[in-house]
């Protein structure tokens, strides 16, 4: 799956393959356009040109292709294979004193004979330069009728093949001769490819597309290019992979700036508010200090008054007041409050045991921790709540601390 997702990335799901045939003045580029959809190929387009600039007109998206040479400049032999001779005996066999540094064979093989195509390697790389001139890269090139060894698997029923110039005759799925012909002699017949309807015309490109999709058949075919083209193949893979992944990355840094200066305008908001808040905060905190100074001064007058009474008041509402935050606003703390209204000619009646605590705060959290710790102070008995009620954005409270007999 992740071969064949590579595979649509770089290639896309349109093939295409250029025959060119005749001779040099009187040159026909055969061009035959498939595309694959889950698995199945479709005829797209079919047409013929007479030079490589013609074919770019006709094809202005065409990023690559796979080349056909079957003109003049191919020169083909048949010959015995006798016990599945190697290359380079067929090659001696066929063209003696060949050199293969100038040029490039391509060979079919079956079980009694072999089909030995050569072309100059001069003339081919003229030919992918041309093409790469107008934007056309050729990844895969064949001579001759080696494409058509692709199509053998489907073609098990049928007897022969005829393209323009040459009659291919097959048996039991393999080519047994391969003979030419003149171009009057041609009958436009069509053959079917596992359903796909093709004439002799371009069944050499239909076969050289299923070998660009599904590779060489290197059982019946051999040659001394495969090198080379494997190493275009790794450079079209290169560009295709900078020409796609620049534009990427250029939208993925986009994306990363915009998600950025959305994120960094939400937070300056935020932070606007946060500030904002510290503000008020400063604010309420020095009108608490200057109440906290007052209720010390107080809590220093109520110290003296019980010290006399007790020693051990002093220590309870020391620890009390140590533990509260700077953000309440203590308004009263009375030790044995109580119980009722002082009466003239009546008994004084407090709680004893009992502190009660009223004031406000501006943060409910900090009133709540602490209330926690209080609890947890070791003269402590319980901790309750008798009033809790808000004014504007402040809290009232009024806490009861039992403590222990």
């Amino acid at each position: 799956m992740l071969d064949t997702l590579s595979r649509n990335i770089i290639y896309g799901n349109t093939y295409c393959s250029l025959e060119h045939t005749g001779t040099d003045t009187l040159a026909t580029i055969t061009v035959l356009a498939c595309k694959q959809h889950k698995g199945e190929l479709t005829l797209v387009d079919k047409t013929k040109a007479s030079t490589i600039s013609d074919v770019r007109a006709s094809f202005s998206k065409l990023r690559y292709a796979h080349l056909v040479i079957n003109n003049n400049q191919v020169l083909q032999k048949t010959i015995e294979n006798v016990n599945s001779l190697s290359d380079q005996v067929l090659l001696n066999q066929t063209f003696s004193d060949i050199d293969l540094d100038v040029f490039y064979y391509e060979v079919i093989r079956s079980k009694e004979k072999a089909f030995v195509y050569i072309c100059r390697k001069s003339y081919v790389e003229e030919l992918i330069k041309e093409y790469e001139s107008q934007s056309i890269f050729i990844t895969h090139w064949s001579l001759g009728h080696t494409p058509i060894v692709s199509l053998l698997p489907f073609l098990k029923d049928t007897s022969h093949i005829q393209t323009p110039t040459t009659t291919l005759e097959l048996k039991e799925g393999e080519i047994t001769s391969i003979d030419h012909m003149a171009s009057e002699s041609y009958s436009n017949e069509t053959y079917d490819v596992a359903g796909l309807q093709i004439d002799g015309e371009h069944i050499n490109g239909l076969g050289s597309i299923i070998k660009t999709i599904a590779g060489i058949d290197e059982k019946h075919v051999s040659n001394n290019f495969e090198t080379k083209e494997k190493e275009r193949q790794s450079y079209f893979k290169q560009h295709r992979l900078f020409a796609i992944g620049l534009p990427l990355a250029i939208a993925v840094l986009f994306v990363i700036f915009l998600v950025n200066f959305l994120f960094y305008s939400h937070y300056y908001d935020e932070v606007a508010v946060l500030q904002e808040i510290g503000s008020t905060n400063t604010l309420q905190k020095k009108l608490l200090v200057k109440k906290d100074s007052i209720v010390n001064q107080k809590q220093k007058l109520f110290e003296d008054v019980i010290a006399s009474a007790s020693s051990s008041a002093s220590y309870f509402i020391d620890e009390v007041i140590q533990e509260m935050p700077e953000t309440i606003l203590l308004e009263g703390l009375q030790y044995h409050p109580l119980q009722k209204k002082i009466r003239k000619n009546k008994v004084v009646e407090v709680e004893e045991n009992m502190i009660v605590i009223t004031g406000e705060t501006s943060e409910n959290s900090d009133l709540s921790s602490w209330i926690s710790s209080l609890e947890n102070l070791e003269f402590t008995d319980s901790v309750s709540i008798d009033n809790l009620e808000e004014k504007g954005r402040n809290i009232r409270f009024s806490i009861a601390i039992l403590i222990k007999a």
